[in-house]
């Protein structure tokens, strides 16, 4: 059964506001440590740090850049996958039509549970249970599909509706595979830690490079860019809950419907 980890489990509005508050919290503890530094030892002269600022936010602009386009990537993977299950069960819907009756009619009903069970699917969003659940009854029609069209390719002599119908069917049991892969492969916890952990560094070192007051607007700035930026990643990187779903590529599957009217 698939398992989430707390990472991927946690509300991607929950990261970004921990980002926000972390940042601060470390550009503070940077600047505060420096001053006790310098109260200190008021005749030791501490390095500039400017350098070591600058191939540290270098390399967290480069993790940003890398993460987001990896999100970014796969937000567009899965909204392609699934306009292309829609095709594909539209073109069995279709096909079932060069049947006879008898079979048609035992075919669309089988398939207008199986576009039902689809948008449960989706409908579905983080909640393991009724995921597992809405695959396994996939899973079970499609199965009986199957057995319907093979009983009835080994009685028919002709071998045109069964040429024209096994592939679309071959194809429509398969996108299932290829669209749950889709939405598991999401960007691994190993580097979204690794950008937190360097987010955090980068606003602890830039805080103990600041040998003046602190300017609230700088520092806020920083926060929120950086902040907004992991929130953006992270949600693109979860299609089923935050701003960006995938309600309207969902929709091509819901207007299966009308093809059974």
């Amino acid at each position: 059964m698939l398992k989430l980890s707390m990472l991927q489990a946690a509300p991607a509005f929950l990261i970004g506001v921990i980002i926000f508050i972390l940042i601060i919290g470390f550009y503070l503890l940077g600047h505060r440590i420096r001053l006790k530094g310098q109260q200190n030892n008021p005749d030791k002269n501490t390095a500039d740090l400017g350098a070591i600022n600058g191939t540290l936010l270098g390399l967290l602009g480069l993790l940003l850049a890398f993460t987001f386009g990896m999100s970014s990537s796969r937000f567009d993977a899965r909204r392609q996958v699934i306009i292309e299950e829609a095709n594909d069960i539209g073109t069995v819907v279709l096909r079932a039509d060069i049947y006879p009756d008898s079979i048609r009619q035992l075919l669309r009903s089988n398939l207008k549970k199986y576009v039902e069970a689809r948008i449960a699917y989706y409908k579905a969003g983080m909640n393991l249970t009724k995921i597992v659940e809405a695959a396994s009854e996939t899973d079970s029609i499609s199965k009986q599909v199957w057995a319907i069209v093979a009983d009835y390719a080994k009685k028919d002599n002709l071998t045109t509706k069964t040429s024209e119908m096994i592939p679309a069917l071959n194809a429509m049991i398969d996108i299932t595979t290829t669209r749950r892969a889709a939405g598991e492969a999401t960007i691994p916890d190993s580097i979204m830690y690794f950008l937190f952990i360097l987010c955090c560094s980068s606003a602890f070192l830039l805080g103990y490079d600041n040998k003046k007051k602190i300017d609230w607007i700088v520092v806020m700035g920083l926060a929120i860019m950086l902040s907004a930026t992991v929130f953006t990643i992270i949600d693109l990187d979860r299609p089923k809950t935050g701003l960006n779903s995938m309600d309207k590529p969902n929709e091509k599957i819901i207007e299966l419907r009308k093809m059974f009217k």
